[in-house]
């Protein structure tokens, strides 16, 4: 990416936060899960590419599987106690094993 390449000041993205987020008390994180959307996957495989030198003069991204994509970004916050993850936005406390933050 050149110097000159820009972000759009006023992005548009469908993120969605769709699960509560955790506090893995044992694991010191906090989790947010976000539902990335399919209209978004386009610009951000083409971000990727450029971003990382791909030099084409076209991209043309390709779903050879037309069905829905469940696509999640699992975000996570280093935390060092309960008052911290609480001003991170966690709504529920885990205790234990890493779970892999299921859908629940």
């Amino acid at each position: 990416m050149d110097d000159d390449d820009e972000i759009d000041d006023q992005p548009t993205h469908h993120l969605r936060d769709v699960f509560p987020t955790k506090y893995y008390r044992d694991q010191g994180f906090v989790e947010t899960k976000l539902e990335i959307h399919d209209e978004d996957l386009e610009e951000i495989i083409e971000f990727y590419l450029t971003y990382h030198g791909v030099d084409f003069d076209e991209i043309e991204i390709v779903n050879n599987r037309p069905m829905n994509i469940w696509l999640y970004a699992k975000c996570r916050k280093y935390v060092e106690n309960e008052a911290e993850a609480d001003g991170n936005g966690a709504e529920s406390t885990r205790s234990g094993e890493y779970d892999g933050n299921p859908t629940g």
